[in-house]
């Protein structure tokens, strides 16, 4: 197993590590990336033509520093100089047989560097700093996770050179089949006796809003007292984790799936 740490700012620069230091760095991994962390949005996503991980697959001797230095030039604007509004930070690359998981985290208070990378007691995944994906060595299935409602930009494409793998025609499709067909809820939500109301706010929901967001749906029906639970795999079924967690509405999928009227904006309209 191999675990790197590079501080990217306006330059790379590699951390020295220690056997402390790589332990307690395996744990942060296990954290994050444990299948019990329900805390961040999970996109799946395949590698384009140009992509960093196609290279990375298809090299024998990659240099993983490659990755640090790919990441800063992502962050950066056309001008060369460092986009303000993307956080810099640590960049974590842990490769271990086929497998490769990238890290960046944005806010290193949550570890103590002088600890041996020690989590402090403040660490938690509920925080919104931190970018990962992992990449088991088949370019069509690669997982990319935010803690933030979507997956950045610079994140997914210009640092990885990912594309989704559902657009969101597709994902409304999707989605909107699953609510009428009763499955996107678990078997728990679609028990309670509100269930019709819990759809009918789903779909308002979906009529209401440019984007769907798991979270902020489960957010809408916790507030408006039809649901008490708070961890999406409990709330949401097995079927709906085969279309996105957030992605933009399809006006047109509305129009076609329910016949229906959308404002698209002011002056336009889908029938």
């Amino acid at each position: 197993m191999t675990i790197k740490v590079y501080d990217i700012n306006e330059d790379v620069h590699e951390e020295q590590l220690v056997s402390e230091d790589i332990t307690n760095i395996h744990k942060i991994f296990n954290k994050i990336f444990s299948s019990n962390n329900t805390d961040h949005q999970k996109v799946e996503c395949f590698t384009n033509d140009n992509s960093l991980l196609k290279l990375y697959h298809e090299s024998e001797d990659f240099d993983l520093e490659t990755f640090a230095n790919e990441l800063l030039k992502a962050e950066k604007k056309k001008d060369n100089t460092r986009n303000q509004q993307i956080t810099q930070g640590f960049l974590f690359v842990k490769k271990k047989s086929d497998l490769l998981m990238l890290l960046k985290l944005e806010s290193i208070e949550m570890i103590d560097k002088e600890q041996h990378y020690k989590m402090r007691a403040s660490f938690s995944t509920e925080s919104n700093y931190y970018k990962g994906c992992i990449f088991s060595g088949d370019l069509k299935n690669v997982t990319v996770i935010d803690k933030n409602t979507s997956v950045a930009g610079f994140w997914r494409d210009r640092f990885l050179g990912l594309e989704l793998k559902f657009n969101e025609f597709q994902d409304s499709m999707k989605l909107i089949s699953l609510i009428q067909e009763d499955k996107l809820f678990s078997e728990k939500i679609k028990n309670q006796t509100n269930f019709p109301e819990v759809r009918k706010q789903t779909e308002d929901f979906l009529f209401g809003n440019e984007t769907f967001d798991k979270t902020q749906l489960a957010d809408k029906l916790r507030r408006n007292n039809l649901i008490e639970l708070t961890d999406l795999t409990a709330i949401y079924s097995e079927e709906s984790k085969s279309m996105d967690s957030h992605f933009q509405v399809s006006s047109k999928a509305i129009a076609k799936k329910y016949k229906k009227t959308i404002q698209v904006s002011k002056d336009t309209k889908i029938y």
